[in-house]
Parts: C-alpha cells; structure tokens; sequence
C-alpha cells in the first residue's frame, strides 16, 4: 500500500491491524490500533523521520508503561485491514 492509502485508511477505520517490521522484536508484526486513543479526541500522527514514513498510533491490546501510554510508532508499515 502506498503511504497516503494507508494514512487515509487509518484516519477512515475506528479499529484496524497494521503490520510493520520492529526493530525491538527484530520480525514483521501486526498490532490492533485504533487511530484516535480511546475516550478522547487525541489523534495518532504521521511524520516522516530519516526518509521513514512513520505512523504514531493506540495500540489497543498493548500493556501499558508506568505512565499508561500506549502509543506505538509503526514505521514504513507494509498494510493495513480490518
């Protein structure tokens, strides 16, 4: 998918799957996000760091940090569904 349909399919979708490889597991992914973190108006964000497209996004099945974020960063994801 090219990175505008995905941006747009994320903004589009209450709830998706967005698959990217991770660095920390060092393997392709899939995680269950929502674009907007729940209960709130508070949007994800695309920006693009070192020429990688990168997705900001609420992982919804993610155990959260000690601050309670579960914002995760998606980069150059490769697809994204319902």
């Amino acid at each position: 998918m090219q990175t505008n349909e995905i941006l747009q399919f994320v903004q589009d979708n209450d709830e998706f799957l967005i698959t990217y490889y991770a660095k920390k597991y060092g393997k392709i992914i899939t995680r269950r996000g929502t674009w907007t973190k729940p209960n709130t108006d508070i949007k994800g964000k695309y920006i693009v760091i070192n020429d990688d497209h990168c997705f900001f996004y609420w992982d919804i099945n993610a155990e959260p940090n000690k601050n309670g974020n579960q914002w995760r960063r998606a980069t150059n994801p490769t697809s994204v569904k319902i």
